[in-house]
């Protein structure tokens, strides 16, 4: 009987840890929503451990005018994350400017910005049919709380920012390179920064366009010598061409250099080009 009695208590303690918590996470049914085009959107409780297939058959799959690569998963904990990287970015690029005056004052409207970018919570994920799909690696585990929406098609890609015909959405063609999407928006506006134009895609992240002989790899904060790098994105319908504005004078050296890649992590963030100087 003291022997029962102990091994209970030691199961209490394992499941006070750290990681016993983590653990229990993964025995609890997960509450998700689903909307958009698949043929029962709702709200649904899963087993432990559903990932995205899961929810995609208890929703009876597709419609026909399913946007796939247009698919917006949005959980809390990415939306908390992004908080926090927003605001420890914001204080780095507040450090860097130092006590130099001309300096801070040049980065303060950025810092603001930053400020006032509010997290989409977006996680970017590649769906396929439910049967396809189930097992493979996009086949992402499932978090309580989270909302998966799937838009209808569009045939369209987006030009936005320093260009002159304003935010426009120009028919998808084959082919087409991001050049002729700025030149049907009505070409560059004054003032556009035209080394670092990117590519908002459909799925939520980000590229750039105008590549030179570097170009910034968001996806591991760093720069990255072209050639080795690969060729220019593939535009497609439901991506989104951001032609941003020139950096703001005074900016000091580091941080201008920084700033193609923070302005597309910032657009991953929000869920929207961002085209701020």
């Amino acid at each position: 009987m003291a022997c029962a009695l102990f091994l209970i208590a030691g199961m209490a303690v394992i499941l006070a840890t750290p990681f016993g918590s983590h653990a229990l996470e993964w025995t609890r049914p997960v509450t998700v929503s689903i909307a958009g085009q698949v043929r029962k959107p709702g709200r649904y409780t899963l087993p432990p451990g559903s990932k995205l297939s899961t929810l995609l058959l208890a929703a009876g799959g597709f419609t026909d005018n399913a946007f796939l690569r247009g698919a917006v998963l949005t959980r809390t904990s990415a939306k908390k994350a992004q908080e926090t990287e927003l605001r420890e970015l914001s204080k780095r690029l507040t450090a860097e400017a130092g006590r130099d005056r001309e300096s801070a004052f040049a980065v303060l409207p950025l810092v603001e910005f930053l400020k006032g970018v509010r997290p989409a919570g977006r996680v970017p994920v590649k769906l396929s049919l439910p049967r396809l799909l189930k097992g493979s690696l996009a086949d992402i585990p499932l978090e309580d709380g989270d909302t998966l929406r799937i838009p209808t098609k569009i045939g369209d890609v987006g030009v936005t920012g320093a260009v002159r015909a304003g935010t426009r959405a120009v028919p998808f063609a084959e082919k087409t390179s991001w050049k002729e999407y700025v030149a049907r928006a009505g070409g560059y506006a004054d003032g556009a920064d035209r080394e670092h134009v990117y590519l908002l895609r459909a799925d939520g992240t980000a590229a750039l366009l105008s590549l030179g002989f570097v170009t910034w790899n968001p996806a591991v904060s760093r720069w990255e010598v072209t050639a080795l790098t690969g060729i220019t994105p593939a535009i497609g319908p439901g991506d989104t061409v951001a032609v941003p504005l020139l950096p703001a004078p005074g900016l000091p050296k580091q941080i201008a250099r920084e700033l193609p890649g923070i302005r597309m992590r910032a657009a991953e963030i929000a869920g929207t080009p961002v085209v701020f100087p």
